[in-house]
């Protein structure tokens, strides 16, 4: 059936056109077919008539959040950990961990830089070897490895290069001529945040002398067993 105002085509039962509103009488005895009262459409929502296109993208699209330092409290060391824009997906957070801090931690714990080592002690069994002062500069870590071998333990600054590898090489020296008596090996270890390309030629010249090792630190989660 059609609707006779406007002759839409109407499905079967509506009586009101949804085109023009018109209301089609199908009751017995006839008669002319009555209008619906007219329908006023809804008011425009405020501000329709002019969309701020700019700002609906912004809220689509929002800016990402800067980045966030987050203190992050180890024992009393302090990290630093950048927090990713939001909507970033990241598997494993990185920390950064200052040279101070590092030192404390490899003065406590350096059988982390390698198995086996430990901080250098006096006779009475007390450790001394963090921050040892001699006359070419403090040691940061002088240590013992598994064998009773001398370790010198430098943990680089941001920035240093190939200069480090002169002062590692005082301090071994150092070390052999004053504690080491010809009778046990001296070696060092130098501990890096990031190598720079400077130092690959001064760094193969003493590979049988010094070691060097970078670091990262990430945290990690476990499931607790109940």
């Amino acid at each position: 059936m059609n609707c006779k105002l406007c002759a839409t085509l109407l499905d079967e039962g509506v009586l009101t056109c949804p085109n023009c509103g018109h209301t089609t009488d199908t009751k017995a005895g006839g008669g002319k077919p009555k209008s619906a009262e007219p329908v006023t459409p809804p008011p425009p929502a405020p501000g329709a008539a002019g969309l701020d296109l700019d700002a609906l993208e912004e809220e689509a699209h929002p800016p990402p959040e800067p980045e966030v330092e987050i203190e992050l409290d180890v024992g009393e060391e302090v990290g630093r950990m950048t927090r990713p824009p939001k909507g970033t997906v990241v598997s494993t957070p990185i920390f950064t961990l200052d040279t101070a801090g590092l030192r404390k931690m490899l003065a406590r714990q350096p059988e982390l830089l390698e198995p086996g080592l430990s901080i250098l002690a006096d006779e009475k069994g007390r450790p001394v070897g963090s921050g040892y002062a001699t006359e070419v500069g403090t040691i940061d870590l002088l240590a013992r490895d598994a064998t009773g071998g001398l370790v010198v333990v430098t943990v680089a600054e941001a920035g240093q290069g190939e200069e480090i590898v002169a002062e590692m090489l005082q301090r071994i020296g150092w070390a052999r001529k004053n504690l080491g008596k010809g009778k046990k090996k001296v070696r060092g270890i130098v501990v890096m945040e990031q190598v720079p390309k400077n130092l690959s030629y001064e760094a193969a010249a003493v590979a049988d002398t010094i070691a060097f090792k970078t670091y990262w630190v990430a945290l990690t989660f476990g499931d607790v067993e109940l």
